[in-house]
């Protein structure tokens, strides 16, 4: 269409100086509106196109996950067509690859940042075009909407629609361990988990019920009964203590923004790079989530807090699986925010709403030093009424700097000596608050935010243990 025109713009330009060509320009320009108009006539109208999108409902925090939308024409066509399809998406997602599946298939672009899918449609069928997305925030998003565009078999016109979007998704906490997380806390292989076990006197005396064998259970508690009613090997499950109360709060304030990269102990590097945007609260959310799973399966209750300078969200405890979707849906939305959390306020609301004693796990990371006498207060204070775990999320790019790693890309014009002297007296200021909030009688944890689950597993189930 273009080379058209400007043949037609060159030989309009030429009848200046040649009048004698006018007759051929005229020629030309009636020449090229009659394939125009045929062109048209043989390009179907896009609007009588079916398109369904489907996606998943919800899906986890940095996990890919696929798109399809299939084209259907409402008639038969009588040739191919080129079409090409533009997606409005949320600009936290991120175009992972694009494929064809069905029909007639362009050959795959190089280009992935969010341009157009482009796919042929067969003359007798449909064809589907395949995005893949991740997402690097959570929340409930909208997907916008659907432009189709069909080029004419001559390439002189392009017809286009839009269709309006209006399906969402939920981009959840990722919890990519937590189905192996359940299947061990099952089985009470907690050593897998990183968790002690701790010796109990009295033992386990109250049958719970029977689950299929997992290999590694003591062979102590096969039922062989049910064994051999029911073809395959039966362990009893017994439960030391039932009633228990968790309540998980989670830090949504400024100590919650940085990012942290996953841990690289039994992870790919492609899985450590998928996770490389995850706020510190994100983690914490991971981390805390699948305590809470493994409390529900227990038979415990659990509830939640987010918070920052007031209460933001609040789940009362209680049991049943759910429950869980409960938590989950509290806390999809929360990103850090620019406030200074206080922990004392947010623990008297919470003697208020919550009276009775419980195992209260707190999410978050050491005050500035100047806050630091407030802070241990604050844990001081609500000890007497609960048994708290207090989870310090440390920055890792603090501790790199310390020890001497990165520090060219750390330094931002300082000299590396600099930058690694200030992490150290950084390191070193934290050791020493964490020694004054221990002193409260609170369980102190000072962990990574990619290593933060195994410990706060730990502390739980001591907690829990000791009544």
């Amino acid at each position: 269409m273009i080379a058209a025109a400007s043949v037609l713009l060159g030989a309009s330009l030429a009848v200046a100086f040649v009048p004698a060509l006018l007759p051929v320009v005229l020629a030309l320009d009636a020449a090229l509106f009659v394939l125009f108009v045929i062109d048209r006539l043989r390009t179907p109208n896009p609007e009588t196109f079916e398109l369904d999108r489907s996606l998943p409902e919800s899906v986890g925090l940095s996990s890919e996950f696929d798109r399809f939308v299939e084209i259907a024409p409402s008639r038969s066509l009588s040739r191919p067509f080129e079409l090409e399809l533009h997606e409005d998406f949320p600009d936290c997602f991120e175009v992972i690859a694009r494929t064809r599946t069905k029909g007639l298939v362009a050959p795959a672009l190089g280009d992935v940042s969010g341009g157009p899918d482009r796919v042929t449609l067969p003359p007798d069928g449909t064809c589907e075009a395949r995005r893949t997305y991740r997402s690097n925030r959570r929340g409930e998003f909208r997907m916008g909407d659907l432009r189709l565009s069909v080029r004419g078999p001559l390439g002189l016109v392009v017809r286009q629609v839009r269709f309006a979007g209006s399906q969402r998704i939920a981009v959840e906490s990722a919890l990519a361990n937590l189905r192996s997380t359940l299947a061990l806390a099952a089985s009470e292989r907690w050593r897998d988990l990183g968790v002690r076990r701790r010796r109990r006197r009295g033992g386990q005396t109250e049958f719970e019920s029977l689950r299929d064998y997992v290999r590694g259970d003591d062979v102590r508690q096969v039922d062989w009964k049910a064994y051999a009613r029911r073809g395959k090997p039966t362990v009893r499950m017994f439960q030391e203590e039932r009633g228990q109360e968790l309540i998980v709060m989670f830090d949504c304030g400024r100590r919650m923004r940085s990012t942290a990269p996953g841990s690289t102990r039994g992870r790919s590097a492609v899985a450590t790079a998928v996770n490389r945007e995850w706020s510190k609260l994100d983690w914490a959310l991971d981390a805390g989530l699948q305590l809470a799973a493994v409390a529900l399966q227990q038979g415990d209750r659990v509830g939640c807090v987010v918070f920052d300078d007031v209460v933001r969200a609040w789940v009362q405890p209680a049991r049943g699986k759910r429950q869980f979707s409960r938590l989950r849906e509290a806390v999809l939305g929360f990103q850090p925010s620019g406030r200074e959390s206080d922990l004392s306020r947010v623990l008297r609301e919470l003697a208020v709403r919550h009276r009775r004693s419980a195992t209260v796990t707190i999410l978050s990371d050491v005050a500035d030093p100047l806050s630091i006498a407030e802070q241990k207060n604050a844990l001081a204070s609500g000890s007497r009424r609960h048994r708290i775990v207090f989870a310090c999320l440390d920055d890792p790019e603090v501790r790199r700097a310390a020890e001497g790693h990165d520090l060219e890309q750390l330094a931002g014009g300082l000299p590396g000596v600099a930058v690694q002297a200030s992490a150290m007296e950084a390191i070193e200021e934290r050791r020493l608050a964490l020694r004054s909030l221990a002193s409260t009688g609170v369980r102190m944890l000072d962990a990574l935010p990619a290593e933060a689950a195994g410990p706060l597993l730990t502390a739980w189930l001591d907690a829990r243990r000791s009544g």
